[in-house]
């Protein structure tokens, strides 16, 4: 992954070698950022006033003098004889070296830094070319003769300052996005401590304070309701318009909003360990790391600029030779200012910035520029199945034992050894356990083997037994086999086989005592998603760790034709570099938490869900609250960041070409040039503002036809009462 960078403190996009710094903690990507930043109040000292004073003296001592340049230029002048017209020379003289100090000196600064670091740039063309339009006019002034262009100089300076000015403005659009995040949290909570409530700075709160929370207000904290139900509205975080109901013990996000019932919410994630902080940290930290395409953008700017100064010394030198050094000067200087690379230094990262901010605004944590790049380049997706294609929402459905009167007493056991786990199965058995009412027990020495099941010591009524439980293949390998009595399951969903071994006392053979049928509920989404994908050429695969019959009926559900299972976390490793090797771009679907290798593995791993673990997460991409459906609109904005991007470069490089021909004919005026630029970086501004306006997410099904339709043909796991059964 490619190194971060400082953020502009006002724009909020990275600030490369030859940004702005006037201090030790002062970041800025270009002078302009620096200049509003002050003008608007914000950074370094905070003084307004005295920018805008210095700035209007500027451009009025510049508008003067191109007032008096343009006397002289018309010849208004000459009946007042040579003598006076010398005069009005010195005047121009007099007035251009305030201008030039006040204006220029940020220019050359930034020359400076840009020639002692190897790399120039903007500030090192502006400045080499009104130094070079100021020292030929002071040198002919002194000597009494030749042409002056004073006026070139100073207004070079005066409308680079304002282009930047307005550049940084327009910019400012990208931290906005980030800052939209953060602008929902209320900055004070209602906690209750010791039996009294006060109201107190939400930056104070502590993990483990009951914060009271009123109809209509904001969540001060993340945290888990002990009180109250209500429903929350979420969109800020996952996109998702509808509020959703909350009670206790269930979880709510600070920033979210409370709904029409009072809770009472315990406080889980404070600071910056609260998921708003955590997503602002990650979008700026995305949108500081180069992208592959602007790490090539700015190797070219750094050849470009070279480039161009050698053009100008030999569009001087060509027309020097025809005998006409003016001529020269003013070709030379339009190529340096016409070429200036701020529509090229524009292109990439303003873009990048835009899209994961709009990716954020849209319920989904994009962490670097890279994943973004990729995004529209991937030709493989691999989906994981149970947590991703189904809600991951298990129930068990049978429960058949080896011995029937004592079901209960053997799925207390089982139950018991799930408490310890977080996979959707063994809480899936734990909430059956809770709703026959049977009373748990402890567990020791809890060992999990990813993709077949887990092992424990369990302590249950005085006993203890080592239990295990998970598929078939993973009982038997630990010597148990599997009785008449356990085969008689409906196969219509994933089984979960377990059994035990006497710890102390008389040994029990070793047959297995339970199995447990688990069904899971497609997600509604899901056939759409998978259409919309497919219907854009991507290939889509399905891996899971299921048995073949249960991965199949899903798959099929979901419009999937191509199916791995069982598939344990290595097979899965296996079939994401098997498909790299082709020369496949691929991207891997999953939760997050089981499929972390494979995540990691791929080109661009895509996690659901995130919440207070956002920052754990082992994906490129996390989607939050949930939403499939988002995949797709996901894809679709990178393909649009990309677009941009391939536009504004082909923009700034034919614009660049064909302004610098133009220059080095003596056709250009280098204040025209100056125009020209500007409206170039203009074009770049608005064609990647643009970004900031696409559509919210919306229902993938609508690409696919009616969602009736969708729901008709692959309606697995709407009745939960009957098998799955494949689409015909």
């Amino acid at each position: 992954m490619a190194p971060a960078r400082d953020l502009c403190d006002h724009c909020g996009l990275p600030v490369a070698a030859f940004g702005y710094c006037p201090g030790p903690d002062a970041r800025f990507c270009c002078y302009g950022c620096y200049l509003a930043s002050r003008i608007v109040g914000r950074g370094e000292g905070g003084a307004p006033a005295w920018v805008l004073a210095r700035l209007g003296i500027g451009a009025f001592l510049a508008m003067n003098v191109m007032m008096v340049s343009l006397l002289l230029y018309s010849g208004e002048l000459q009946d007042l004889g040579a003598e006076a017209e010398a005069w009005f020379r010195w005047v121009l003289l007099a007035l251009s070296i305030p201008a030039m100090v006040i204006l220029g000196h940020p220019f050359l600064a930034g020359m400076g830094r840009e020639v002692r670091r190897l790399r120039p740039s903007l500030d090192s063309l502006v400045a080499l070319g009104s130094a070079c339009a100021f020292g030929v006019s002071a040198a002919h002034v002194l000597r009494g003769t030749g042409p002056i262009y004073f006026d070139t100089a100073t207004m070079l300076l005066t409308l680079m300052t304002v282009g930047k000015l307005l550049e940084a403005s327009a910019k400012s659009r990208s931290a906005t996005l980030i800052r939209g995040l953060l602008s929902g949290q209320p900055t004070e909570a209602r906690v209750v401590r010791d039996g009294c409530e006060r109201t107190i700075p939400a930056r104070e709160l502590r993990v483990g304070d009951r914060v009271r929370v009123r109809p209509g207000e904001r969540v001060p904290v993340d945290g888990e309701v002990v009180a109250g139900i209500s429903s929350v509205h979420e969109a800020q975080f996952t996109g998702e318009a509808e509020p959703r109901a909350c009670g206790p013990g269930d979880s709510v996000i600070g920033g979210s909003v409370n709904g029409d019932g009072e809770i009472i919410v315990e406080a889980r994630g404070v600071g910056e360990a609260s998921l708003l902080a955590q997503i602002a940290r990650l979008v700026q930290e995305a949108a500081a790391r180069r992208a592959p395409v602007e790490r090539l953008v700015e190797r070219v700017s750094s050849v470009f600029v070279p480039a161009v100064a050698a053009i100008a010394a030999g569009a001087f030198a060509l027309w020097l030779a025809e005998g006409q050094p003016a001529r020269g000067g003013m070709s030379a200087l339009a190529v340096l200012v016409v070429a200036c690379p701020c529509a090229l230094g524009l292109a990439t990262p303003l873009v990048t910035s835009l899209a994961i901010g709009r990716a954020a605004r849209g319920g989904v944590i994009v962490r670097s520029g890279e994943a973004l790049e990729l995004l529209p380049r991937v030709s493989r997706v691999f989906l994981d199945k149970t947590g991703t294609l189904t809600r991951g929402m298990l129930r068990v459905v049978e429960v058949l034992a080896a011995d029937p009167s004592a079901a209960n007493e053997a799925l207390a056991w089982v139950a018991t050894l799930q408490t310890s786990g977080e996979h959707p199965l063994g809480r899936a058995i734990v909430a059956e356990a809770a709703r026959r009412g049977l009373a748990l027990g402890s567990v020791e020495e809890y060992r999990v083997l990813p993709g077949q099941g887990a092992l424990g010591t369990v302590l249950v009524g005085g006993l203890r037994r080592r239990v295990y439980a998970g598929t078939r293949e993973f009982v038997e390998a630990n010597g148990f086999s599997i009785p008449k009595a356990l085969r008689g399951h409906s196969a219509r969903g994933t089984l979960v086989f377990a059994g035990w071994r006497e710890i102390e006392g008389r040994a029990q053979d070793a047959a297995a005592q339970l199995c447990l049928v688990c069904v899971d509920e497609l997600r509604p989404e899901a056939a759409a998603v998978v259409c919309a994908l497919r219907g854009d050429g991507t290939a889509v695969t399905m891996l899971s760790g299921d048995r073949p019959e249960v991965a199949q009926a899903v798959a099929e559900a979901a419009g999937i034709a191509e199916v791995a299972a069982p598939c344990l976390p290595h097979d899965k490793l296996r079939l994401l570099r098997a498909a790299k090797a082709g020369d496949q771009v691929v991207a891997m679907v999953g939760d997050g938490v089981n499929d972390a290798p494979a995540l990691a593995e791929a080109d661009v791993g895509i996690a659901l869900g995130g919440g207070a673990d956002l920052a754990r997460e082992a994906g490129d991409v996390t989607i939050l609250g949930d939403q499939l459906g988002r995949l797709p609109w996901l894809i679709d904005l990178a393909r649009a960041a990309y677009a941009r991007i391939r536009r504004n470069l082909i923009w700034a490089f034919g614009y660049n070409l064909l302004a610098i021909g133009v220059a080095c004919f003596g056709l250009l005026h280098p204040l025209v040039a100056v125009l020209v630029m500007l409206a170039s970086s203009a074009f770049v501004l608005s064609n990647s503002l643009r970004l900031a306006q696409h559509p919210e997410p919306a229902d993938a099904s609508t690409r696919c036809g009616s969602s009736e339709r969708v729901d008709e043909k692959h309606s697995i796991g709407r009745d939960e009462s009957r098998p799955y059964t494949r689409a015909r």
